[in-house]
């Protein structure tokens, strides 16, 4: 049983993982300290703490969670599709990989590299979470199987052109990043959501 979360089942086990260039394993221990970092956030507070909002138009912890999900809820399977188009195409390469100045900041401005972040932009209405009340063994279960899937994709991603295969938003069909800017975007975008709920416990108190 996992300490970490109150309800004490987990999710399958995931699939064995294999080697994977640098780019691709900096990522993939990105989605591991997220997985250790829900379950440092839950271990030691209550649904009550867990849902309250430290300010009137603030996100909740359960919100941040909420917001990160509904994002890999829609990212994975795109990911995916790009990485399968990628391999009907023969469109393969090991890198190291040159990503367009535009895609790198975007990735940067998604990011957790400065924390607090110094820019905020506005969630898109697709992953822009209810403000009810969340169960929260339900979520962190749900947060862990899509950290999981998250490295299941860098498994698959692995051999491709990351640079020359685009993915559209699933939230904005205009933007298209290069899959292994996406990855790189939605591993930082964590790591900023995942403080985000931490100072949402700590202001609740």
């Amino acid at each position: 049983m996992n300490e970490g979360l109150p309800g004490g089942s987990m999710p399958d086990p995931p699939k064995a993982e294999q080697p994977l260039i640098p780019e691709l394993e900096r990522y993939r221990v990105g989605f591991r300290w997220a997985k250790g970092e829900i379950q440092n956030l839950t271990a030691s507070i209550d649904s009550a703490t867990y849902n309250a909002r430290p300010a009137e138009k603030a996100w909740s912890a359960a919100e941040c969670v909420e917001h990160l999900s509904a994002t890999a809820r829609e990212m994975i399977p795109a990911l995916d599709a790009g990485v399968a188009r990628a391999r009907e195409n023969g469109w393969l390469a090991h890198g190291p990989f040159e990503y367009g100045r535009f895609e790198k900041w975007f990735a940067r401005q998604s990011g957790g590299d400065q924390l607090p972040p110094k820019r905020r932009f506005k969630t898109p209405k697709l992953y822009h979470p209810p403000h009810r009340t969340y169960d929260m063994d339900d979520a962190a279960l749900e947060f862990l199987a899509l950290q999981d899937r998250y490295i299941e994709t860098l498994q698959l991603a692995s051999g491709i052109d990351l640079a020359r295969t685009k993915v559209p938003s699933p939230a904005m069909s205009l933007l298209k990043l290069s899959v292994g800017q996406w990855l790189a975007s939605m591993e930082g975008h964590q790591r900023r959501h995942l403080w985000q709920a931490g100072e949402a416990i700590r202001r609740v108190g």
